[in-house]
């Protein structure tokens, strides 16, 4: 019988539904052992959902588990550093919800822990495992636009009425600091950076501006990007969380053509234009969109592939994001 990955599941929120949860039961050689949460009916209706693993009374449980190989860590960002370092310290592999932790700090805690296990740990920036990317990864090193010389972002959404309630209890997780570790930017469009990353190359420098300009939540909800990679590609980004209407468009550009798409809309067409014209690509895209990069991190921890998404290439996109946090956090102290 061919051997294969066992994995175990701390937290079953919504990304967990469709994004990454099916995945670790779907992909090829991979099944779920497990499953531990906080509240254990909500564990118990999850498992008896998707009909898949068992569920732990604890992460302790879980982890202490033999027949589990890795775990994905799918709880909030605060959560993130106990969990993962719990992973080091039981010789487990992880993988890890995306940001990585509150701060590029706690980050570096995680990295130390991991390296002191030798165990392995991903990030789940899943976009790198998809077809579509891949693909769009592909034509940019084959040459089809020439040689890549930018890479402009632009997103923009409106404000909700929860992002706007007066407590910060009653509004969304994802824009409580202490929990998300700042806002939009911070927890979920740091999917962008990486995405930038993983098609252009790591930036070398970068410079940012960040603004509060509605006062509803403590971090930014708009944030501009200027930076070069280490290859001279010069990306620009502008990110608006309180604007009249939704926006999305990414344009990579070279010297003999560009690639048009849109992050949000993982199943949009591709748009390549060069001198020859204009094609529309629709690469792959799995129902469960996560379950491509599981497949990639399974293979490489059976030895017969890779996964492209390591702590060490997510600490990069962290290390911006939390630039622009730091200095919204330094600008209200000039103001005191």
């Amino acid at each position: 019988m061919e051997r294969q990955i066992g994995w175990g599941m701390i937290g079953c929120g919504d990304v967990t539904e469709q994004k990454n949860g099916p995945g670790l039961y779907l992909a090829n050689r991979s099944r779920l052992v497990g499953v531990a949460n906080r509240t254990r009916a909500r564990a118990e209706d999850w498992v008896r959902r998707h009909g898949a693993g068992r569920v732990y009374e604890s992460a302790e449980a879980l982890l202490a588990e033999p027949a589990v190989d890795i775990v994905y860590v799918a709880t909030t960002p605060d959560c993130h550093k106990k969990y993962a370092i719990a992973c080091a310290e039981a010789g487990k592999h992880c993988y890890l919800e995306k940001p990585i932790a509150l701060s590029y700090r706690e980050a570096e805690e995680i990295q130390a822990a991991f390296q002191k296990s030798g165990t392995k740990i991903f990030v789940a920036h899943y976009r790198r495992g998809m077809t579509r990317y891949k693909e769009i990864k592909r034509l940019l090193d084959s040459g089809a636009i020439g040689k890549v010389r930018g890479m402009q972002m632009l997103r923009t959404q409106r404000q909700t009425a929860e992002e706007r309630r007066p407590e910060t209890a009653e509004k969304p997780w994802r824009v409580q600091r202490g929990i998300s570790g700042g806002s939009h930017f911070f927890e979920g469009d740091i999917h962008m950076l990486d995405l930038a990353d993983f098609l252009v190359g790591p930036a070398e420098n970068f410079r940012l501006e960040a603004r509060n300009e509605t006062g509803f939540y403590e971090g930014a909800d708009a944030v501009s990007l200027s930076a070069c990679t280490e290859t001279g590609v010069l990306i620009s980004g502008l990110w608006c969380y309180a604007a009249y209407r939704k926006l999305d468009r990414v344009i990579i550009f070279g010297d003999k053509g560009s690639i048009t798409f849109q992050y949000g809309q993982n199943d949009g067409p591709v748009t390549i234009e060069t001198e020859d014209g204009v094609k529309e690509i629709r690469p792959f895209v799995h129902p469960n969109i996560g379950t491509e990069q599981i497949q990639d991190i399974v293979d490489e921890l059976l030895g017969t592939g890779r996964c492209a998404s390591t702590l060490e290439s997510a600490m990069r996109s962290l290390r911006i994001a939390e630039a622009a946090e730091k200095m919204l956090r330094d600008a209200r102290g000039c103001r005191q």
